[in-house]
């Protein structure tokens, strides 16, 4: 049974624990705002290119631009996007488990780019699992350069054969609260159905259609990239913060059951403090 030296040492080491969770709590809040402003900004004009573009490329033919081909699967590139640091509860486990589960589950094999210190640390020790690039830091202070190096690699390896689809697994941010696991296709664009809308019918190009495709299929991929990124962070900052939070009422509840036992062992020394001079007085009488 510990002594309450060693249960007030406890005490004290948790409280110090607490103020770590505490501040560390208070700086993934401030992150998350910033993120999440940084996020609410992109996703309009993510959202709205990315419909433009689906519905331009159901009304075109697949060579009108090669990253619209659709082709027999010979190889393929899973994107794995994790965070940097830790103590952000199962954010990183998750996708790491997913891409594992995929991984193991796709035909062909995929071979991974991993986007954060965690999921290349962890997927390089994966036996069978073959890592094509790694982007490590880059959260610390997340720029479009970042995606547009990603997207111009993932482009390169499409066009040139080396693979024939690209998909990209990370954590959608939805509230502070809430974290959605997304696998989505990035490469070959999949086009809409055309459905029975003025806006999306009878376009005439200027200048041609090849030129605005050139222009278009390229920047999607890359601030689409850039999206993915985006809500990786708001939601790796959310979930930290709300870790941080759990630690903080755990580190206060083992707190109060520590303080209990000591007061309670304090009131059991005194009382037989109290006995022993009781019966002292009583044995000289």
């Amino acid at each position: 049974m510990p002594s309450l030296r060693e249960i007030r040492r406890r005490i004290a080491s948790t409280k110090d624990i607490q103020k770590i969770t505490k501040a560390m709590q208070t700086v993934a809040g401030v992150r998350l705002r910033r993120a999440q402003d940084r996020l609410i900004s992109a996703r309009p004009y993510a959202r709205k290119l990315d419909e433009m573009l689906k519905h331009l490329a159901a009304q075109t033919a697949d060579e009108a631009h090669s990253l619209l081909t659709e082709r027999d699967v010979k190889a393929s590139t899973l994107v794995v996007v994790t965070a940097d640091r830790g103590f952000c509860g199962s954010f990183n486990t998750n996708v790491i488990r997913r891409a594992m589960e995929h991984t193991r589950e796709a035909s062909p094999e995929p071979e991974l780019i991993c986007v954060g210190r965690k999921g290349a640390e962890t997927l390089s020790r994966q036996p069978h699992v073959k890592i094509l690039a790694e982007q490590i830091n880059i959260f610390q202070a997340l720029e479009y350069d970042h995606a547009g190096e990603i997207a111009d690699q993932l482009m390169e390896l499409f066009n040139s054969g080396q693979i024939d689809r690209v998909e990209v697994v990370y954590n959608e941010f939805k509230s502070a609260g809430q974290q959605n696991l997304v696998l989505e296709q990035i490469l070959p664009i999949v086009p809409q159905p055309i459905e029975e809308d003025p806006l999306f019918t009878g376009y005439q190009y200027e200048p041609s259609q090849k030129a605005l495709l050139d222009d278009l299929v390229p920047r999607h991929i890359r601030f689409q990239i850039w999206r993915v990124l985006l809500e990786s962070n708001a939601a790796e900052e959310a979930a930290r913060m709300l870790a941080m939070d759990n630690a903080t009422r755990n580190a206060g509840d083992l707190i109060d059951e520590l303080s209990l036992k000591a007061n309670k062992m304090r009131q059991e020394t005194i009382t037989s403090e109290l006995m022993d001079i009781i019966g002292g007085a009583e044995a000289l009488r």
